[in-house]
């Protein structure tokens, strides 16, 4: 028992990983005071010109997939890391009600918000949260038919 504690204490990958998230959580801090900068640039840029700013919707959507990168190093959940030691999250901008052209529907009234669409595809790679959504499904049908009434 003591030698299996000893050798995972020095196992040297172990505190090598140590330093990489400590290296990420200082580059989440410095992501999470510029995303925050970007949100108030961009509300009032909304406020002033009544649309957004594309570059500033394209940051904002590129700084919560590298914090959500991040994120997922950090717990654990992939080996993966994140920028600089991968590339940066660089997606564009899908459709958004708050672009020139765009009508945005009102945030309080409910009568102008659009139809409810059906659910959208799941994203390409993204098997595992599929099957985590089908395992929830399923055993939140189970705790229902245990609430149903026996005869």
């Amino acid at each position: 028992m003591q030698d299996d504690m000893k050798q995972r204490l020095t196992r040297r990958d172990v505190w090598v990983r140590a330093l990489y998230m400590v290296f990420f959580f200082i580059a989440y801090s410095i992501a999470e005071l510029l995303l925050g900068v970007v949100v108030l640039l961009q509300f009032v840029i909304v406020l002033l010109t009544g649309s957004a700013n594309e570059n500033l919707l394209r940051l904002g959507n590129n700084l919560t997939r590298y914090i959500y990168q991040v994120f997922r190093f950090q717990t654990f959940n992939t080996e993966e890391q994140a920028f600089p030691f991968s590339d940066w999250p660089d997606e564009p901008v899908a459709d958004n009600v708050w672009l020139k052209g765009a009508e945005p529907a009102s945030v309080a009234d409910p009568e102008s918000a659009p139809a409810a669409s059906p659910a959208p595809a799941e994203p390409e790679g993204d098997a595992q949260a599929s099957e985590l959504s089908a395992a929830d499904a399923e055993a939140a049908a189970e705790v229902s038919a245990e609430d149903e009434p026996k005869p």
